[in-house]
């Protein structure tokens, strides 16, 4: 990853101040950024090139909550894909898409180490050619207007991190079919789903209580909000005349399920019978998804990513064993515990990470993957015996108690 600290050509230049959902900068347009390491000989830098007849400065905007700073730095990897402003305090802003072709994009993979916490106002704005965008977990801060018009855009996942989700942030998507909003999120701007005509599901956690004017403006019929009952969404439906679902869990699309006595939820399996991607949600209709069954998933060997949300506190005996397949897996903070054998026989494997919380690693968790050379965990994890036996020869194993005892002495 490389971080340039980029300045802005002199010459006429237009400057205007941004603000909106409690952040604002002040950015230079028309004119673009320029790596300070191609200076040419004999130029001062940007900040002593400052014509001599100026006798005031430059009015800077205000920094409030969250304040981004547009001509701060900017950070790339690989091809240069957005513009990402420095907020001065080790996270970044992604300000401006810069190509028009991009079709797939997962923003913290564009900017690297630095989290990004903020989507300027526009940024994205009128990517037609964006199909699948992947929001960082760290985001708090959703601009006005910041993916309006993305007319490919399909599938929409809101991470819990976002406090709020600003004017027409996402109005114009034509073909954006579902959103699922995690537990956390607080509000929805005015206007924010407006004319979106295909949408059809859209999945509201308690925590949503705030519904600016128009929300769902221009939406259609189809459009059906999936919740739980006597929620602040549930009575936004009701006075709107909108379908609501709290039952539609029995018939998961994706997802086989059994319920507790406290009404939370266990994944039991998967409805296809060939599944090549798993993703188990924090909660869905209002439920929280607390497990994943033993043998939940036992042999499935077409299964090659699997995300696996926060709610999810436990993964059952053998619940992956045998996917021989699978390659990528995705554990967020919220698991305690790996059950005996969970991954055993995932041959394809290369690397895990165990989230901070994981107390426990159960015997034989990830017997005979034999390509598996990188896990790290948390200090505090127990491991039990055998949990790497039959691994890769150069294993590494970073953390956890015992985690280096692969086999029983």
């Amino acid at each position: 990853m490389l971080i340039r600290k980029f300045r802005r050509e002199s010459g006429a230049s237009a400057r205007s101040t941004v603000a909106q959902d409690g952040f604002s900068a002040t950015i230079e347009t028309g004119v673009s950024p320029r790596p300070w390491h191609e200076e040419p000989d004999g130029e001062a830098p940007a900040a002593q090139a400052a014509p001599a007849a100026q006798t005031e400065p430059v009015a800077q905007a205000v920094p409030v909550r969250a304040a981004y700073r547009a001509q701060a730095a900017f950070a790339t990897a690989g091809r240069r894909v957005i513009d990402f402003a420095d907020n001065g305090d080790g996270t970044l802003t992604a300000v401006r898409c810069m190509d028009a072709r991009a079709d797939d994009l997962d923003i913290q993979f564009e900017a690297g180490a630095c989290p990004v916490v903020a989507i300027a106002p526009h940024a994205f704005e009128g990517c037609t050619a964006l199909r699948r965008v992947t929001l960082p977990p760290s985001l708090r801060q959703i601009g006005e207007m910041a993916f309006s018009g993305c007319a490919h855009l399909t599938r929409l996942v809101i991470p819990g991190s976002v406090q709020r989700v600003g004017t027409l942030a996402f109005a114009k998507c034509a073909a954006l079919a579902h959103v699922r909003i995690e537990p956390g999120v607080q509000a929805l701007g005015p206007s924010c789903f407006s004319k979106c005509t295909s949408l059809a599901r859209v999945d509201v956690p308690a925590s949503l209580s705030g519904f600016g004017g128009g929300v769902f403006f221009g939406c259609g019929k189809q459009l059906c909000l999936h919740g739980a009952l006597e929620t602040p969404a549930h009575r936004y439906a009701q006075l709107n005349g909108l379908r609501f679902d709290a039952e539609s869990w029995r018939e998961d699309e994706a997802l086989v399920f059994s319920e507790l006595e406290d009404g939370s939820l266990v994944v039991t399996g998967a409805r296809q019978a060939a599944p090549e991607r798993i993703e188990i949600p924090a909660e869905t209709c209002g439920r929280r998804i607390v497990a994943i069954a033993p043998k939940a998933f036992f042999a499935c060997g077409t299964l090659s990513q699997l995300v696996i949300g926060s709610g999810v506190r436990e993964i059952g005996e053998s619940a992956f064993f045998g996917c021989r397949n699978l390659a990528s897996i995705s554990l967020e903070r919220g698991l305690e515990r790996v059950g005996d054998s969970a991954f055993a026989g995932c041959d394809t494997l290369t690397q895990v990470t165990l989230p901070w919380g994981t107390s426990a690693l159960g015997r034989m968790a990830f017997f005979g993957c034999k390509r598996l050379a990188f896990v790290k965990m948390p200090a505090t994890t127990r491991v039990a015996d055998f949990a790497f036996e039959d691994c890769a020869p150069n294993l590494r194993v970073f953390g956890g108690v015992n985690a280096g005892r692969l086999a029983q002495p």
